[in-house]
């Protein structure tokens, strides 16, 4: 997989070296461009005219050509021309392969069995008598009172002053109350004569019945399709100026996070040893192209996308 990524990312920068042939110059014969110092391109590219075949996505998307020299540029900083690749998206078609028809199906009647209540005695009533009801109640009544009275008891001993033995003493005893129990019948709901209604009788009675009559239906075949894929031309490719990293600037540090972001996102990349390789160049043309940003310089686009920053 990663090869033929990278076997990509090559046809790619063919496409870009082709067209920055005559920008060679502007790149200082090295990496990071020249600055932007007036007077630092002198070299009219090759492809800085708009109109000519050889010179599709030359021109910027306001179909202006590029310009010999940076717009815009700031004294001690560096400029490159970078290409842009193309912008591909891939989408999808409907193509009918079969046109819709119609089909008349007749579908037989539907019967089912059925239940039905179907009376076989109507209701009638009657008169019903109730008997009385009773209930017995208990309740306690007092037949003698509480009272207190002199009581003679013979069988007393009693010894006085003298030591002679004393009979008959009358003693002041309280007698308690004496109660009885008695059982009364109370009416509890008198006898009565009410209507009773013997509800009607019913049988069930098994029957079958046309659930759903004969008909026909007419069935919609629909129309066929089928799904086809291609690509398309979104944006062209095209040259612009891009504010890319000075030489002074791109120490090892700033080539370590590079790496270090590279592979955070899924590329494989060289150890970390502030320098790129091949290898890291062609993964970060890769994420150059995926992210339809200028490739083959480090621009400081692309390390904002990156995430990182430089001073």
């Amino acid at each position: 997989m990663l090869s033929r990524k990278v076997n990509n990312t090559c046809v790619l920068l063919c496409c870009a070296a082709m067209c920055l042939a005559g920008a060679s110059n502007a790149f200082g014969g090295g990496l990071f461009g020249k600055c932007g110092k007036p007077g630092c391109n002198k070299t009219k590219s090759s492809c800085n005219k708009c109109g000519k075949p050889a010179c599709k996505g030359a021109c910027d998307k306001d179909g202006k050509a590029i310009s010999d020299s940076p717009p815009n540029a700031v004294e001690g900083e560096c400029y490159a021309k970078v290409f842009i690749p193309p912008q591909y998206k891939t989408i999808t078609e409907r193509l009918m392969t079969k046109e819709a028809s119609e089909t008349i199906e007749v579908i037989p009647a539907e019967y089912k069995w059925v239940e039905e209540r179907v009376m076989v005695k109507e209701c009638s009533t009657k008169l019903e008598q109730s008997p009385a009801e009773y209930k017995t109640d208990e309740r306690t009544v007092m037949v003698k009172p509480c009272h207190t009275g002199w009581v003679l008891e013979k069988t007393a001993r009693c010894s006085t002053g003298d030591s002679k033995e004393v009979r008959d003493v009358y003693c002041l005893v309280t007698t308690p109350a004496e109660y009885k129990t008695i059982k009364t019948q109370c009416l509890v709901k008198p006898a009565c004569t009410r209507e009773v209604v013997i509800p009607a009788e019913y049988e069930t009675v098994r029957r079958q019945v046309v659930a759903c009559p004969a008909r026909t239906k007419k069935n919609c075949v629909a129309a066929e399709y089928e799904d086809v894929q291609k690509t398309v031309l979104v944006c062209d490719a095209m040259v612009k100026w891009e504010h890319i990293v000075c030489k002074e600037k791109a120490t090892a540090d700033t080539m370590n996070k590079v790496k270090n972001a590279l592979a955070k996102v899924g590329y494989k990349m060289d150890p970390a040893n502030g320098v790129l390789t091949p290898t890291d160049w062609a993964a970060l043309t890769e994420f150059q192209v995926k992210n339809r940003i200028g490739v083959g310089e480090l621009s400081y686009e692309t390390l904002e996308k990156l995430g990182i920053q430089v001073q």
